[in-house]
């Protein structure tokens, strides 16, 4: 199949990938998605290489941009 016949290309099946992918899937079910990966299965790269923790923000500032953001991140990820 060419890449005329999609209307949306992801490149990467990473966690961002697959995320922007369920996403746009649900918000535009009618949209012909292609999702690259260059590994033999997803997530094998850079997200496949982490230390696997959600960091819940208690090593920075109390209401820092960056203690809000992993609390509204780690909620985002668990409800994923």
């Amino acid at each position: 199949m060419g890449s005329s016949h999609f209307d949306l290309t992801i490149i990467g099946a990473g966690i961002i990938g697959l995320a922007t992918a369920m996403e746009m899937a649900e918000r535009y079910p009618r949209v012909k998605l292609l999702l690259l990966e260059k590994e033999n299965q997803i997530a094998r790269h850079q997200t496949g290489h982490n230390s696997g923790v959600i960091h819940g923000g208690i090593y920075y500032k109390p209401g820092s941009l960056k203690a809000e953001t992993c609390v509204v991140g780690r909620k985002a990820l668990l409800e994923l």
